[in-house]
């Protein structure tokens, strides 16, 4: 029995990445297998670390589930394309006259040069005066073939790349066929855009506000003055959407002013919601949705969909993609961690059952270079076997072997020359790559030493008696410097800590510094023996009546050393 036919879907979001696998079962439908996810930076300032960023999340995803390569659809996040709808007239409403206007109309209505961007446009239905509405979408080239180079330097194979409002309206229409007569807005709430998709009976409409959940958290962020790594931990663990008049807010004043800003930042999306289904309506000849499904990692924030209630006056659930697709026990802690994030993994990777799936493919030029010379493989393989033999003929009646053979010389040195060449840029980019590799792992340092002194301060807080101590000053340390030795030489790793503090006169005087270590001795971060428990305390005041409180000190060895800064 032949092995099942496999895809892995990989959804490219601003904040995050999923990877998913997926078959087709015994009986034809679509499977999920598996599927990982990884966080990316947040600060939009290092979208030119993105492609970077993607290659190692994907590397480390293929390590984990021991894969080499396989073949995989790609979904670009709706902020790095362009996309719009454009009703045509056009004459006779033939299929040729509509690729003649379309290619003009790509010219007036995508604002870069066509020259500088990979583009691709479907038919969505008619305006009941008679106009086709096109959907244009373009994404930049070197964009494009930047984070298609990522994911093809980790052995996978790029079969398709679509966008993410077309794969989730794909998978709309695979996991909600009843509801095709009806319209539906489906309401991608992502991190830099919300995604509007209407698959009403016909057509498709499609817009992407540039607004989200990082203008919540960018909003959170100015009103707090923290950083955006802070604000979005705030917004995700504590956040929510203020209901409108007649309901309390939040009692935690904290929750309160998030929820408040948040409703704030969500006004200005739902009026561009508004509009954008007020031109809908007047322009494409649209019906007013029905009702709303909400997705997208936002979406989940709790009060959001009676928000959008309140303010479109549309009933509002949550849309789930996977009506329709079965799903292995190892998938299912992915699909508990993303529930909202699915439609567009399911939309991309129905290809594998030959579900019904809309016809939009933006394969960078180099990729779709290699496709076409692979469908020309089988002629040019004739023409060369053609070309031989008649080498081979014209070989055997030569009369002149020696200018044969001088001939063949030329082209033999002629073809090492140019694998020299290329043998020589190939060990370049093995240059380049190792700096790369470098350069990650410096991020990567840096980040694990940004979290060690949070996580040590926060456990020891936690370790603190309620009463009758306190700590007074906190200081890493690691092996002292020997007499002689260069400061140039020694091991700068923080492998201790001391603390100093004081005691209050109490009841059990210093005893309440041992218990203080025993709490310290049950930590994972501080390594406290049983037998050398009592040598960490340096320092113990002995009380005499004449003070209120007492010092002590501590020195204290490290489970994990912490290396500084270069």
């Amino acid at each position: 029995m032949p092995a099942p036919k496999k895809l892995l879907v990989l959804d490219l979001g601003m904040q995050s990445l999923r990877l998913a696998e997926f078959a087709a079962d015994a009986h034809g439908s679509l499977k999920l297998l598996r599927g990982a996810r990884r966080e990316f930076l947040i600060d939009p300032s290092l979208e030119a670390s993105r492609p970077e960023q993607t290659r190692i999340a994907v590397q480390e995803i293929l390590a984990e589930w021991k894969l080499s390569k396989g073949e995989v659809s790609c979904v670009l996040p709706s902020h790095t394309v362009f996309s719009r709808v454009v009703p045509l007239d056009v004459p006779g409403g033939g299929d040729d006259q509509i690729d003649a206007l379309v290619n003009f109309e790509a010219q007036q209505n995508i604002p870069f040069p066509l020259e500088e961007v990979v583009w691709d446009y479907m038919r969505i239905g008619q305006t009941p005066s008679g106009s086709i509405n096109v959907l244009f979408v373009a994404v930049k080239t070197d964009v494009l073939e930047s984070l298609c180079n990522a994911v093809n330097s980790t052995g996978l194979r790029i079969s398709s790349v679509t966008v993410a409002p077309v794969a989730l309206h794909d998978a709309f229409r695979h996991a909600c066929p009843g509801e095709l007569e009806s319209t539906i807005l489906l309401l991608d709430v992502g991190s830099r855009t919300t995604n509007m998709v209407i698959p009403s009976p016909g057509s498709f409409f499609s817009r992407s506000i540039p607004s989200g959940g990082l203008a919540v958290t960018t909003a959170l962020a100015k009103d707090i003055n923290s950083s955006l790594e802070d604000a979005e931990l705030l917004k995700v663990t504590r956040g929510s959407v203020a209901l409108g008049a007649g309901f309390e807010p939040p009692s935690d004043p904290v929750e309160a002013n998030i929820a408040r800003i948040t409703r704030q930042t969500l006004l200005k999306t739902q009026a561009d919601i508004s509009r954008s289904l007020s031109y809908y309506r007047s322009n494409l000849g649209g019906e007013s949705p029905d009702r709303i499904l909400l997705t997208g990692g936002m979406s989940g924030m709790p009060y959001l969909a009676e928000f959008l209630t309140e303010k479109l006056l549309k009933q509002t659930s949550f849309f789930d993609p996977m009506q329709g697709v079965g799903q292995s026990a190892a998938a299912a802690s992915f699909i508990e961690t993303n529930l909202h994030n699915l439609g567009e993994l399911v939309g991309g990777a129905l290809s594998l059952v030959g579900a019904p799936r809309t016809a939009i493919n933006l394969l960078p030029p180099s990729l779709a270079r290699q496709r076409e010379l692979a469908k020309r493989l089988p002629l040019l393989t004739v023409a060369a076997v053609l070309l031989l033999g008649a080498l081979a003929s014209w070989y055997a009646f030569a009369l002149n072997a020696t200018t044969v053979t001088r001939d063949a010389t030329a082209r033999l040195s002629t073809a090492i020359a140019e694998e020299s060449r290329i043998s020589t840029q190939i060990q370049d980019l093995s240059v380049q790559l190792a700096a790369v590799g470098k350069t990650s792992d410096t991020l990567l340092s840096l980040i694990r030493l940004r979290e060690a002194y949070p996580a040590l301060l926060a456990d020891l807080s936690a370790r603190v008696p309620e009463r009758f101590l306190w700590i007074t000053a906190f200081q890493p340390g690691g092996d002292p410097l020997k007499q002689g030795e260069s400061p140039k030489t020694i091991d700068d790793t923080v492998k201790t800590v001391t603390i100093k503090g004081l005691y209050l006169d109490n009841p059990r005087q210093a005893a309440v510094i041992d218990d203080f270590v025993n709490a310290i001795q049950a930590s994972e971060i501080f390594a406290v023996d049983e037998k050398e428990k009592t040598k960490i305390i340096t320092q113990r005041g002995s009380p005499n009546g004449e003070y209120w409180a007492y010092p002590f000190s501590l020195t204290v060895p490290l489970r994990n050393p912490i290396t500084p800064l270069p």
